[in-house]
């Protein structure tokens, strides 16, 4: 996609990216591009529609990888083929369509981007109601395989934690997501690049990737922004992936993950990757674990600062957000931030300096 009215070339990302305030970086990818067609601005809205597609093809490559992933772990581990293949089956049997039929995320993903043609077709022929409904079905199939991935991912984490126990997690993510942080956030390094750089890029990729994680209670990818004097905060209500298995889901009226049919568990120990509190899903734990644990281990500071609902959201008048916080200068993060991931606060930052990744408090696998 090239820069236009609506889309700037991003040296750092080597990609155009969208255009706009980080309060619009806020208002989902979706949401923007049925604004344009209902303003029967057919070029704009074909802009955001390929950008929407770019971002949930950006998620679902992820879960390709991660998935496998944890399947691999639990062999290294030394679980046996058997078991793995029977945990493996028991998270798939719980991830059929609400019309019954089993999830094939390769089918279902192929019909997102027959959708988004249709999309296509239909703003060049000026075909309006028919644009906005097919990308009302692009935007819900991919909505139905991101949310099974993202269980398939839990109930696979589950599957860990039962057999082989909760202070695996740490060395899971570090199997799992290593190739992430040194993909996406490897580079966030003061002593090589300016923060300010950095955090135009930090910024940006978060936006993108919960923007496709589709959050909020409508699930169109909008979210909450404020700007303060030091940090910028981002709230999702509820998260797409974590936060949604938290609380549940409203679009299909499935129940927490944590109930019936599902039954997967949340933190029951103390460890850095779940701020040494109970009730944190296992899979929002790698959030802590690649923004907050891995970038002070390599910078001395963490990318984001995150927090996570827990377990219970049973209150509908005052539900959990999660919330993340990227600060504008990245050496004047809190050094509560530092502790409840068992480190210390350094006095020099950037992977150059040897005290950069600050003193770990617990063991190698990061528990307490």
């Amino acid at each position: 996609m090239a820069a236009s009215e609506f889309f700037t070339d991003s040296v750092a990302l080597g990609r155009a990216v969208r255009a706009g305030t980080w309060t619009d970086q806020a208002v989902g990818t979706y949401t923007k591009a049925i604004d344009a067609i209902d303003r029967s601005a057919s070029a704009e809205a074909i802009e955001y529609l390929d950008f929407f597609l770019f971002e949930a093809n950006v998620i679902y490559g992820m879960y390709t990888q991660i998935n496998p992933d944890l399947r691999e772990f639990m062999a290294a581990k030394g679980m046996t083929a058997d078991a793995i293949a029977d945990a493996d089956a028991r998270v798939i049997s719980l991830l059929h369509l609400p019309s019954g039929e089993p999830f094939v995320r390769e089918e279902l993903m192929a019909q997102v981007e027959q959708a988004g043609t249709e999309c296509r077709r239909a703003l060049l022929a000026g075909e309006w109601d028919q644009a906005r409904e097919a990308l009302e079905t692009a935007r819900e199939t991919w909505r139905r395989v991101k949310d099974r991935d993202g269980d398939h991912s839990y109930g696979l984490i589950d599957a860990i934690v039962a057999n082989l126990g909760e202070s695996e997690i740490g060395e899971m993510w570090d199997a799992a997501i290593r190739p992430l942080f040194n993909w996406r956030y490897g580079s966030f390094d003061i002593a090589n690049r300016a923060w300010a750089e950095s955090l135009d890029q930090l910024m940006m990729v978060a936006c993108e990737s919960m923007r496709a994680h589709l959050v909020g209670l409508d699930r169109t990818g909008d979210f909450e922004m404020t700007e303060l004097e030091d940090r910028y905060v981002l709230r999702f209500d509820p998260c797409g992936s974590g936060g949604r298995s938290i609380r549940g889901d409203s679009i299909e009226g499935t129940a927490s993950r944590m109930e019936a049919p599902y039954n997967w568990t949340v933190s029951r120990e103390p460890h850095t990757w779940n701020h040494g509190s109970t009730g944190i899903g296992h899979y929002c734990t790698h959030c802590i674990r690649l923004m907050e644990e891995m970038p002070i281990e390599a910078f001395g500071y963490p990318l984001r600062v995150v927090d996570p609902p827990k377990y219970p959201d049973a209150d509908p008048s005052n539900r959990q957000y999660c919330q993340w916080q990227m600060f504008k200068d990245p050496t004047a993060v809190p050094e509560e931030y530092y502790t409840r991931v068992g480190r210390t606060k350094p006095t020099v930052f950037g992977s150059a300096e040897p005290a950069a990744k600050g003193e770990a408090k617990g063991t190698a696998d990061g528990s307490p």
